[in-house]
């Protein structure tokens, strides 16, 4: 889409809220300076992370954080969890056990768009054979997000997934609904972050850091 209609759109809510996921332009990397009486954590933008959390029975480590944004327009800073960092996109989405994707929201929009986007972009990318599969599910992980309604900036949403229970959504710490069932559907939604045909490149390069 030219230029001039994406600043007209951004101009709008509706405009800035499509780029949650919709957009393909990135900038930043990771900056972990803090000053010397505090604790150090991973930050960009300004967005603190913590370096290791726990999901399931395991502790998860910061693999990388990337910036959603377009020029002056910053969308979320997001963070991937694995129990084992890598800077290898493969050995990520083929790596078992749980993994959690922290998404630090920057600006007001309506999480339908992030919906949309998500799901338009795995449709985009996956074999009609995957797709079949994951449609019922991929369809009921939408309407969790849809619930959502409106993300501010501060909010914080979690896609996490634990074995044997599914891919969970978390808002603000609070779990949204029940957990939707299948290590593949969690696969789809983390190659939109660090597959083959990611939605930002920039925010890609710094998920895929490698830890911290």
């Amino acid at each position: 889409m030219h230029k001039a209609m994406w600043m007209r759109r951004f101009a709008r809510q509706a405009g800035m809220a499509a780029m949650l996921l919709g957009l393909s332009v990135g900038a930043g990397l990771p900056a972990c300076a803090q000053s010397a009486s505090e604790v150090r954590m991973p930050s960009l933008e300004g967005q603190r992370f913590e370096a290791t959390t726990v999901l399931g029975d395991r502790t998860l480590r910061l693999n990388g954080l990337g910036l959603r944004g377009v020029a002056w327009v910053k969308a979320f800073v997001a963070g991937l969890y694995v129990a084992a960092p890598s800077k290898d996109a493969g050995q990520l989405l083929a790596m078992p056990g749980p993994k959690r994707i922290r998404l630090k929201i920057m600006l007001s929009a309506p999480s339908h768009e992030l919906t949309k986007s998500l799901t338009g972009r795995i449709e985009d990318h996956e074999p009609p054979e995957v797709l079949a599969r994951l449609s019922e599910r991929l369809a009921r992980l939408a309407g969790l997000i849809d619930s959502v309604g409106d993300l501010k900036p501060g909010d914080t949403l979690d896609l996490d997934f634990i074995p044997d229970k599914g891919v969970h959504l978390r808002v603000n710490d609070k779990a949204v609904g029940t957990a939707v069932a299948g290590d593949d559907l969690y696969r789809a939604v983390l190659k939109i972050f660090v597959g083959e045909h990611p939605v930002d490149r920039r925010m890609r390069e710094g998920l895929l850091r490698g830890g911290y």
